[in-house]
């Protein structure tokens, strides 16, 4: 039986990408929706939390196929993306060249840029109205009355206005959505977009190594940052961000020193570990999922465990057909009786 951490559920495949959702993106998401139905907010909310996990799961699908298709374009490839509660997780493999990262670990964050700038278009031209640049700003995205209003602004200035037109709310909401995972997703601090970005940058002039482990310790800051974020809004999801920056970054850390394999949290654009003082690009090689690497080392270790267990029951084995030897068939017990049955019609069904 699989791991329960690596529970998902495949979606489809598209151009090869198989695209799957982890089991916690949808338990989330009703947990969520829950706590607004019975909270004492405005009738309906709930709602509205449905359709914004709506709207990011698409933001978030398309924000990994950006990075897919900016691998491919880069001689590279992409086999898989996995949405989970925090976002996606994009596995491509590129070239080894700070360019090649850069502009792949850029590509994520730019596909929210269009899609937030092309909603907040739509809402000028069409309506007339603005939604705030102000990401903790939630008028614009959940009901401020039981009638369903949310707080926008005209676009030549003014005061807020109550809009309730479910185009309206559907643009203003993907825009939020959008705008959001571009600006968490710039965070300057690894396993984050921003983090990647800002290691390709130091790539060029320092090195790969020295890149990674600045990145990392500014991914260690940007952990911080989250955790003091969390405890002055008292939310809990922060705290799990904080959480997978800070595994991510040890784990990366002790690859670093180790040569190890890949972090098993993100996608990881970085190879060639064998040879981490020198930038010589590796042979192309073609990665494995996280899930593939988690299932091979259970494997591995299953097969261990299967192997001294044949050893264990061969030497038995061998005692007890000394003993029947030396003192006859009716000196064995019931139940190393069986166990010879056992282990004999196991061989024998192998043959």
């Amino acid at each position: 039986m699989r791991d329960p951490l690596t529970w998902s559920l495949p979606l489809w495949r598209l151009n090869g990408i198989t695209v799957r959702v982890h089991i916690l993106f949808p338990l989330v998401a009703l947990g969520l929706i829950l706590r607004f139905a019975f909270a004492k907010v405005p009738a309906g909310t709930w709602v509205d939390v449905g359709a914004v996990f709506a709207l990011l799961f698409v933001a978030v699908l398309l924000h990994e196929y950006g990075h897919c298709f900016a691998a491919r374009r880069l001689d590279g490839d992409a086999q898989e993306i996995l949405l989970w509660p925090l976002g996606g997780l994009a596995y491509v493999d590129v070239p080894h060249t700070p360019r090649a990262n850069l502009l792949t670990a850029a590509a994520g964050p730019a596909v929210n840029l269009v899609l937030g700038l092309g909603s907040a278009a739509a809402l000028i031209l069409g309506f007339g109205l603005w939604p705030p640049l102000d990401p903790f700003n939630l008028g614009a995205i959940s009901r401020i009355n039981d009638a369903g209003a949310v707080l926008l602004f005209p676009w030549g200035g003014g005061p807020a206005v109550q809009e309730t037109n479910g185009l309206v709310l559907l643009l203003a909401r993907f825009f939020w959505v959008n705008w959001i995972l571009f600006l968490i997703n710039l965070l300057p601090g690894y396993p984050l977009d921003g983090g990647r970005i800002f290691q390709s940058i130091l790539w060029r002039y320092i090195g790969y190594r020295q890149a990674t482990l600045m990145a990392v310790y500014a991914g260690f800051v940007t952990a911080l940052v989250v955790g003091l974020f969390a405890i002055v809004v008292n939310e809990l999801v922060p705290i799990f961000l904080l959480v997978v920056i800070c595994i991510a970054c040890k784990q990366q850390w002790i690859l670093l020193e180790t040569g190890g394999e890949e972090s098993l949290f993100g996608y990881d654009f970085s190879q060639g570990y064998t040879s981490l003082e020198r930038d010589q690009p590796p042979p192309p090689r073609r990665r494995q999922s996280w899930f593939q690497r988690w299932m091979q080392r259970r494997a591995t270790r299953r097969m261990q465990r299967e192997q001294e267990q044949r050893e264990a029951e061969e030497r038995r084995m061998d005692e007890l057909l000394e003993k029947v030897q030396r003192e006859g068939l009716t000196s064995l017990t019931d139940e190393e009786r069986r166990f010879l049955k056992r282990v004999s019609d196991r061989y024998r069904n192998r043959q």
